[in-house]
């Protein structure tokens, strides 16, 4: 009985240690999210880019049978290539800390330039434009409802 008493002071000693370290973790896990409501759109700008960067690979590829992406004009590859490179340089600007100064309108309103450029792009240089264009549209705009969330 003379043992029993230790045991459980030192046992409550370390529960509310342990409690104390939980409660100050997820006050920092809060604290971050906050700090940066805007790394939704880093997520969504990451999806952007693998989807040019899916592009830009089928470009390089040329017209074999299992692109998605052909270019219409195979002798503007070059000048494609370069167009899909800015596109990602940039939406990079989403990922860095640059955009947390930035409003969510603001960001909104650049990747909205972004993905309009982008589309018409898709429209304009590869075959069969219309239909990946919107096919790419519904894509992105289910992966932003999602990030939204």
């Amino acid at each position: 009985m003379d043992q029993l008493l230790p045991v459980i002071l030192v046992s409550v000693f370390i529960i509310l240690i342990v409690i104390k370290n939980i409660k100050k973790v997820t006050e920092n896990i809060d604290i971050e999210s906050l700090k940066n409501p805007n790394a939704k759109y880093g997520d969504f700008s990451a999806h952007v880019q693998d989807y040019i960067r899916d592009i830009r690979s089928d470009i390089k590829k040329g017209s074999s049978d299992d692109v998605i992406f052909a270019l219409r004009d195979p002798e503007k590859a070059e000048q494609a290539s370069e167009i899909l490179s800015d596109f990602i340089r940039k939406l990079v600007f989403f990922e860095t800390t640059m955009s947390k100064n930035r409003t969510k309108e603001q960001i909104e309103a650049e990747l909205a330039e972004i993905l309009i450029n982008l589309d018409g792009f898709v429209k304009g240089y590869i075959q069969n434009g219309d239909l990946i264009a919107e096919k790419m549209r519904e894509d992105l705009q289910a992966r932003f409802a999602e990030l939204q969330r």
